[in-house]
């Protein structure tokens, strides 16, 4: 169904759907890059994005490693009226990233069309913050319970905890599971990077070491990291809704909503050692999901940025023509 043929949008009284765009100020962001599977993180793309893949597009893995992230954002509100007028919210987010590449058909050569980064897994502390993610942009929520540092505290420690089946059986309850946590190893430094493109040359002067970290050429490598400070972060993600009964699809699509950095008041490149932890969730399976350890593996590349961005509406790149 095209987009003018569709019934408007229904905002009832006591519906919490409120239109994007948004702005968040305080983004307290700390991220680690953890190594997973390719064939598991290609297989994950191929369950979700590509169920819109069509003989000239699909989405294609581009590193066996995930950038894992803990975001606290202090100040959340619409930027339009009626809901702007509504007021203003915290929000944590901890995501699983997956760089991850469209890929088109030209004259019978596959090339790399445009870049972008996928929440594949996102959990967040807060339900209005859920609901309108997963209802209007399409990003997979769950509620958790986390803790990582406040601004300006050491960054020593990071968790997340889910409600969740652990294991699946008959008889198993319900319950509050630890799934991950981030610890600082060794002591080292904060490197304070003056300007946020220095830090994203520190970074790809890292990424160039690791000789498994990408698969894609160094121009789209250059475009993949560009894409946080120039001046966005492309985002991607699998929407899609269940019929009555969570066996057909009423909708399926992948959007593309971009992050605009308005300000960074603080960026760095964290040389302290960090461990990352995994524990066997079977509701969340992140080993089988992409690869992911269980038990103790190297947080590699670890950073921090404090910034103030929008989050822009998300729009269809592509749709599954059988819904």
């Amino acid at each position: 169904m095209s987009e003018s043929t569709r019934p408007p949008y229904v905002h009832f009284p006591g519906s919490v759907i409120a239109q994007p765009p948004c702005r968040m100020l305080n983004a307290n962001m700390y991220g680690f890059f953890v190594k997973g599977e390719l064939a598991r993180i290609q297989a994950y793309l191929d369950m979700t994005l590509n169920t819109t893949a069509t003989d000239a597009m699909r989405f294609k893995a581009l590193s066996a490693y995930t950038l894992l992230t803990f975001t606290d954002i202090e100040n959340i509100a619409a930027k339009n009226p009626p809901y702007r007028d509504q007021g203003w919210m915290q929000e944590t987010d901890i995501i699983i990233w997956l760089p991850v590449a469209k890929m088109v058909n030209k004259r019978g050569k596959e090339k790399v069309d445009h870049i972008y980064w996928y929440p594949a897994f996102i959990c967040v502390n807060n339900i209005y913050a859920l609901i309108n993610g997963r209802e209007t942009w399409g990003y997979n929520k769950y509620l958790c319970q986390y803790q990582m540092p406040n601004i300006g505290d050491p960054a020593n420690y990071f968790s997340l905890s889910v409600d969740a089946f652990q294991p699946f059986t008959l008889e198993t309850k319900m319950a509050e599971h630890h799934l991950l946590e981030v610890k600082k190893i060794a002591e080292g430094s904060e490197n304070l990077i003056v300007e946020f493109v220095d830090l994203v040359k520190e970074v790809i002067e890292l990424l160039k070491s690791e000789h498994d970290f990408f698969d894609l050429d160094w121009n789209a490598l250059k475009q993949l990291l560009d894409g946080f400070i120039n001046p966005q972060m492309d985002q991607i993600l699998f929407k899609q809704f269940p019929d009555g009964e969570a066996k057909q699809a009423v909708y399926q699509a992948v959007m593309h909503s971009p992050s605009i950095i308005k300000k960074v008041h603080k960026a760095a490149i964290l040389t302290h050692e960090y461990q990352v932890t995994l524990h066997q969730v079977d509701t969340f399976p992140l080993d089988q999901m992409f690869g992911l350890t269980l038990g103790q593996q190297d947080a590699i590349l670890p950073f921090t940025v404090l910034m103030d961005f929008d989050q822009e509406p998300a729009f269809e790149i592509a749709t599954n023509p059988a819904c």
